[in-house]
């Protein structure tokens, strides 16, 4: 069999020989791990010594520094495989692609993701409504932080382990590529998998913009004041 029929397609992440192929790629794989988890694990380990006035304020730090360092260990993951399969990814790509790792490597990145972006919006919510309303609104205390960030946390799990759960509806949907991670709604993908990823992707770009205008509203409020 020639390489037109062999499995993974080139798709500009994966390659013949290795899980990524591209030699930027995999350097910056380890470097980016690196960085996110060792910055995040500061901010954490900061955060505790110093002592603050809004103790719930330090709380929502802390969460975020935890989703995005999720997000490390599965750059990290991903690099270790990628060394592993180097050379030879072809091979392995059907393996790789449906085992159990990559399942659970990709809910652990759409987990990183979906909570990072809940939270920004929440915390930029809470500025935001703070800088507006200086006399009307009541900054949330530690209890009232601390429900809404387990219920974020509920809501991004529940967000990532759907596709796992559901294997008749969403098919084989975190492994897709070779980085297990849904980057892009696929034709040829069932219609409850197609619409999750609509779903979430309209979410996601709706949180971050919604994230952008109500720093800038904000900061205008702020300079007027």
């Amino acid at each position: 069999m020639g390489r037109a029929g062999c499995k993974p397609n080139t798709d500009g992440i994966s390659s013949f020989e290795h899980l990524l192929a591209n030699i930027i790629l995999r350097v910056f794989v380890w470097v980016i791990a690196c960085i996110t988890c060792l910055g995040n694990l500061c901010v954490i380990c900061m955060r505790s010594c110093v002592v603050t006035e809004s103790s719930a304020h330090t709380m929502a730090i802390k969460s975020l520094c935890c989703a995005d360092g999720l997000m490390g260990i599965y750059l990290f993951v991903i690099g270790a495989f990628d060394l592993k399969y180097s050379g030879e990814y072809n091979r392995h790509a059907q393996g790789w692609m449906a085992s159990v790792p990559c399942q659970l490597v990709g809910s652990l990145a759409m987990l990183s993701s979906e909570v990072s972006v809940l939270l920004l919006t929440y915390m930029t919510l809470e500025k935001y409504f703070s800088i507006v309303f200086p006399f009307s609104y009541r900054t949330a205390g530690r209890k009232q932080t601390a429900s809404v960030l387990a219920a974020i946390w509920l809501l991004g799990l529940s967000l990532s382990v759907v596709p796992l759960c559901c294997r008749e509806s969403f098919g084989n949907y975190y492994g897709r590529n070779g980085v297990c991670f849904p980057l892009q709604s696929e034709l040829g993908e069932r219609p409850s998998a197609r619409g999750f990823s609509t779903t979430i992707y309209l979410g996601e770009a709706l949180g971050r913009a919604g994230n952008g205008e109500n720093g800038v509203r904000g900061q205008g409020k702020l300079k007027l004041q």
